[in-house]
């Protein structure tokens, strides 16, 4: 049966499909329902006496609910359970709705409940909101100035680097208390600037030599010059919660001829890439293609001495109030869309010479598509 309502008990902070249907921050979960009136999904927020004034200035929800009323209505019903999954059977019921559509990922615990009352429950797909894909004019705003300081403490990173002294023992040392320079300083740098300007960083990876031979390892060693660095900075903006993403590669000093050859494959990638982007693109196409450059320079992808080596990840993934969401450039199928906004990143890994990646943020358009990013690629600082 279609479902009569649909129902998410999450906070906003982390769920991203609550944060779209409240428009506000919420760092507790709270309950939202949709009913389905003439063919539109209303939704209505039950929200405690702590969050409700604000939610009736913040709120983009069609209609707001004390929670406190909802609670009386479990308890009127004799119903032993409490808290949100009682507050959102008391408003189901009271609205005549049994038959209940809930996120992927709802609680098992909340859904048996609901179902040990007389609710029938089915899960979800995807997300609520596929809209969400395509981004409106405003959310596309939102990410271009998070990506604006995202590339802002990119700068940063490079002014740090660029002050560093390079000692006899080829590592790094602080231009102002001429410590060895790890990967937590340079990470100071970039977090510290970032948080004053109301974007939240995330996990930023600064990962030199071997340590970026690994896509994700964040970086916890000292940073050695010649040595390649990955610098992967995504944010979030406090205000709105959508996320930059920008990654550059960089050498303080002078990159060996092994690790040049390793750059200009990774940036001769993203340039296909790049150029490739458009309404109607198939990514897997891109990223098929960009294999089979690697393929012709000699950068083979596989296994090495039981590691993953070359290029073995996805070319690149949707940004948007997820840092990963859809759509995908990868090995998958997936049709590009004016409205899309997508990372375009081609990387290289060997635990010889470290890791090199390149990411540039752009927006899908009927014409080609929009960088975002407009940041130069250069290896070395000298």
């Amino acid at each position: 049966m279609k479902p009569q309502a649909r129902l998410m008990i999450a906070d906003s902070e982390h769920d991203a499909d609550m944060l779209y249907a409240s428009g506000m921050f919420v760092p507790d979960a709270f309950v939202a329902v949709a009913l389905n009136v003439a063919g539109t999904w209303q939704w209505h927020g039950l929200f405690s006496a702590l969050e409700f004034d604000r939610a009736k200035q913040e709120s983009a929800f069609h209609q707001l609910h004390p929670a406190a009323v909802w609670d009386e209505a479990a308890r009127q019903q004799g119903w032993k359970v409490t808290g949100l999954v009682a507050q959102a059977m008391a408003f189901l019921h009271a609205h005549d709705c049994r038959d209940i559509e809930v996120p992927g990922h709802f609680s098992l615990h909340y859904a048996d409940t609901m179902r040990q009352h007389g609710f029938r429950i089915s899960a979800t797909t995807g997300s609520f909101f596929p809209e969400r894909i395509c981004k409106t004019t405003r959310e596309v705003e939102e990410l271009a100035h998070a990506e604006q300081l995202t590339r802002q403490s990119m700068t940063e990173a490079e002014r740090f680097l660029a002050a560093c002294r390079i000692g006899n023992d080829g590592l790094l040392y602080h231009p102002e208390t001429d410590d060895v320079v790890y990967a937590r300083d340079v990470r100071k740098v970039i977090e510290c600037w970032l948080i004053g300007e109301g974007a939240m960083p995330a996990h930023t990876i600064v990962a030199c030599g071997a340590e970026g031979a690994d896509p994700h390892c964040v970086g916890h060693g000292v940073i050695r010059a010649h040595t390649p660095i990955i610098i992967d900075i995504f944010p979030r903006l406090m205000r709105s919660g959508y996320w930059g993403d920008m990654t550059r590669t960089y050498v303080r000093g002078k990159a060996s001829e092994a690790v040049k050859r390793q750059y200009q494959a990774v940036k001769e990638a993203q340039a296909i890439g790049l150029e490739m982007l458009g309404e109607g693109i198939d990514g897997q196409h891109i990223h098929q293609r960009i294999q089979q450059h690697f393929d012709t320079a000699g950068f083979i992808t596989g296994t090495r001495d039981g590691r993953q080596c070359g290029f073995f990840h996805g070319t690149g993934h949707g940004v948007g109030l997820e840092i990963h969401e859809a759509p995908r450039i990868s090995r998958r199928s997936c049709l590009l869309q004016a409205g899309h906004v997508v990372t375009v990143e081609p990387g290289l890994y060997y635990a010889e010479t470290g890791g090199v990646r390149l990411e540039d943020l752009c927006l899908i358009t009927s014409s080609g598509h929009r960088n975002l990013t407009c940041h130069p690629c250069e290896l070395e600082i000298g």
